[in-house]
């Protein structure tokens, strides 16, 4: 069989590329690890990137392997013309809630959760939220197959869109990429100095100011528990603000501003740290679809302090202790518990080094890779 015979039985995948522009959001690392681990184990597929330009820019600022090809527009039209004078996709992926017709035959589209169509009070704007909820369950009711995030993430979707456990398939994340245990005190003691976290025990929190996140919870925790508020800090990683709220805001109305530290967002490294030296890593989010920070808080070593709801069990298993998000007094009484429990500590580590190895990009790369393969047939 000569090439060009060969390159036309490619089946020919185009996705939105658009999340990878972000470093720090879930769903940019979502794109980024998962398909660079697709990009490295499918050898039958032909990948276009698509990705909206700013302004006059036809480029996007990130490399793609050279078996890749990318095309950037000022506007989500160009892409549906380019593609129907070209050669036609066979599937396109929206992976970050949109669903666009590029001239494909097959269309994947990744749901990460349903905060705000649950939740609507949570948008900044009601109306539109309403609209965004209603195009989402016009797009999952009208593609090939969405993919859902977590088994709590696919029944939010068959309840909110009313779709069929038969038209969702669930794929799990893995872990960020760079993240296992360092205990390097060395390393460990020059980030403390370079982000002005306190010398002694701390608490780490991932997620910022974001409400859903729950920070409240935390420092509330902290407020009501001068022992906690004496003995350690509280670390904050991510947005200071957000939506109204502000960390050092509530930390100076708390009466817990020497307890607690909040340096923004940090890099990986210097993360991956923070993890692995934690005393407990609190994460008492109000809703999640998956919750990545646990495979990150896991696979570093952190013993793990989460909540009751959403998906949060069905990624820390047993690898955690458990509270109601909504009440700070068992998360207070809970971290006062672990960080005074070395025993406790190591058996939640332990279980969570375990645990972490289930979750995989390179295992999510290649169901996705199969459902692929499924839906074109």
């Amino acid at each position: 069989m000569d090439d060009s015979k060969q390159f036309r039985h490619l089946m020919r995948v185009g996705f939105d590329a658009g999340p990878m522009r972000s470093s720090y959001s879930g769903i940019g690392q979502y794109v980024r690890c998962l398909f660079s681990a697709m990009f490295t184990c499918s050898q039958d597929i032909e990948w276009v990137a698509y990705a909206l330009s700013s302004g006059s820019s036809q480029t996007f600022p990130l490399h793609f392997p050279s078996h890749v090809s990318v095309n950037c527009s000022t506007s989500s039209w160009g892409f549906g013309r380019m593609e129907k004078d070209r050669c036609p996709l066979d599937i396109f992926h929206g992976t970050n809630f949109k669903a666009s017709d590029y001239g494909q035959r097959h269309t994947i589209l990744t749901i990460h959760d349903v905060w705000l169509p649950r939740h609507p009070e949570y948008s900044k704007k009601l109306f539109g939220q309403a609209l965004s909820s209603w195009k989402l369950g016009l797009r999952a009711r009208h593609v090939s197959r969405v993919v859902a995030v977590s088994h709590f993430t696919s029944r939010e979707i068959q309840e909110v869109f009313h779709l069929s456990p038969d038209r969702i398939a669930v794929i799990h994340h893995g872990p960020s990429p760079g993240m296992f245990s360092e205990r390097d005190t060395q390393k460990f003691q020059e980030v403390q100095a370079r982000l002005h976290i306190p010398n002694g025990p701390f608490v780490l929190f991932v997620g910022g100011a974001e409400p859903r996140k729950n920070h409240i919870a935390a420092f509330n925790a902290f407020a009501r528990s001068p022992r906690l508020a004496k003995s350690l800090s509280l670390v904050v990683i991510g947005d200071v603000q957000a939506r109204g709220a502000s960390l050092t805001e509530t930390a100076r109305k708390l009466g817990i501003m020497d307890s607690v530290c909040c340096p923004g967002y940090v890099s990986s490294e210097d993360l991956r740290l923070l993890y692995s030296h934690t005393e407990a890593f609190v994460f008492p989010s109000l809703y999640e679809g998956f919750g990545i920070p646990l495979l990150d808080a896991m696979a570093c070593g952190a013993p793990i302090i989460t909540g009751t709801g959403s998906a949060l069990p069905e990624v820390a298993g047993d690898a955690a202790l458990y509270v109601d998000p909504h009440d700070s007094e068992p998360l207070g009484l809970a971290i006062e518990r672990l960080v005074s429990d070395r025993e406790l500590q190591t058996q939640l580590r332990n279980k969570g080094f375990k645990r972490v190895k289930q979750f995989t990009w390179e295992r999510a790369a290649q169901e996705m890779l199969n459902l692929y393969r499924d839906v074109c047939g």
